[in-house]
């Protein structure tokens, strides 16, 4: 079966800043990506199918492969096995909001690690994962297969969903309210996410899909 109509597609730098993650968890991080990345690769998505991140990924152990690489815990900056794998999730939550795919589970950021370099989608279009506990699930909404495809090339994380016929819309991500403020002493960082999808026949239908809320690291 072809899939030649691109639905969704974006990427990021697998390294955001360079040199502000040690060397060793950026080579771990790099390693992570690698291995999650050839588990989700050339996912075939039938209609009604849902896609859940754990269940493709599993837990990433080091018996499995996976190294240390820099991770949020309770809050805090830490390293463990699969550390980085983050960006993989916040890539495939943005592929399926621009999909237009039903979110089932999706879990916020809770820091504000690095400032907007190179940033090419509003803040808050991510998805925290953390083995078995919060997962990134979504649904194939529409009435057609679709195929995920992911690669890690030129330093950067790429990924894209196809389809085999134009759905019949399009999809813009719009960013509201969007601040810095001080709070008890800490900077913090506040937005809201929505998705905006205009179908051929002119129709607009618009839905908030995230209200961020989180502490600025830098």
């Amino acid at each position: 079966m072809d899939f030649p109509v691109e639905l969704a597609a974006g990427g990021s730098p697998v390294e955001r800043v360079p040199g502000a993650v040690p060397a060793r968890l950026q080579k771990g991080k790099e390693r992570n990506l690698a291995l999650a990345v050839a588990a989700v690769d050339k996912l075939l998505l039938a209609p009604g199918q849902l896609f859940s991140y754990h269940r493709l990924v599993g837990r990433p152990s080091r018996l499995r492969g996976f190294a240390p690489g820099l991770e949020l815990r309770e809050g805090r900056e830490s390293e463990g096995a699969g550390g980085g794998l983050c960006q993989l999730s916040n890539l495939l939550y943005l592929l399926a909001i621009q999909a237009n795919l039903r979110i089932v589970e999706r879990h916020r950021h809770g820091l504000d690690l690095f400032p907007d370099h190179a940033r090419s989608v509003p803040f808050g279009c991510g998805a925290t994962v953390f083995y078995n506990y919060r997962d990134l699930r979504f649904e194939n909404s529409m009435a057609q297969p679709l195929l995920l495809r992911l690669e890690l090339v030129g330093g950067e994380l790429r990924g894209r969903i196809l389809a085999v016929r134009a759905p019949g819309f399009s999809v813009e991500i719009v960013e509201k309210d969007h601040r810095f403020f001080v709070e008890d002493g800490q900077r913090m960082r506040e937005n809201r996410i929505l998705r905006r999808v205009t179908f051929s026949d002119g129709r607009v239908c618009e839905e908030q899909l995230a209200h961020n809320r989180c502490r600025v690291m830098y």
